[in-house]
């Protein structure tokens, strides 16, 4: 009876140069995933050379609100200080009243109403439809 590949001394030969291949291919991944986490800016300047006030303002955590809205069928998400919250919802003392594609109405117990856009800074407009000069009804008879 012959014997296969993978059969007595090289069968052992070859799993334990597939262990090692697979061990090697792990470590070499695992450097770029520790190193991800903390990464500084290198061009940043030392704490001592930065205005006290910029200093303060990096160590803030990020401005919170509106963050994300996402549409599940017919329904709407938002994702408001990190809590996904649909209409009806509270969201700190508001309660949310609608969402839109890119905005979310909030309803304050005084009364007021506030409206929180995806992109504040940007006032979407729908585009102008020009009409064309329209042509002549007759047809022109050819040469």
């Amino acid at each position: 009876m012959s014997k296969g590949l993978y059969s007595g001394q090289h069968g052992t030969r070859l799993a334990v140069a597939m262990r090692i291949c697979a061990i090697s291919m792990l470590a070499a991944a695992l450097p770029g995933a520790v190193m991800a986490q903390g990464m500084k800016d290198p061009t940043r300047p030392p704490p001592q050379f930065l205005d006290p006030a910029d200093v303060a303002q990096a160590a803030m955590p990020p401005d919170s609100g509106l963050q994300s809205i996402k549409r599940t069928g017919k329904r709407y998400l938002a994702l408001l200080n990190g809590e996904w919250v649909k209409p009806g919802d509270r969201a700190g003392e508001a309660v949310v009243v609608t969402i839109a594609e890119q905005s979310v109405v909030l309803s304050y117990p005084d009364g007021r109403r506030e409206t929180i856009g995806m992109y504040p800074d940007i006032e979407l407009r729908p585009k102008e439809v020009q009409s064309r000069p329209r042509k002549a009804a007759g047809r022109t008879v050819g040469k």
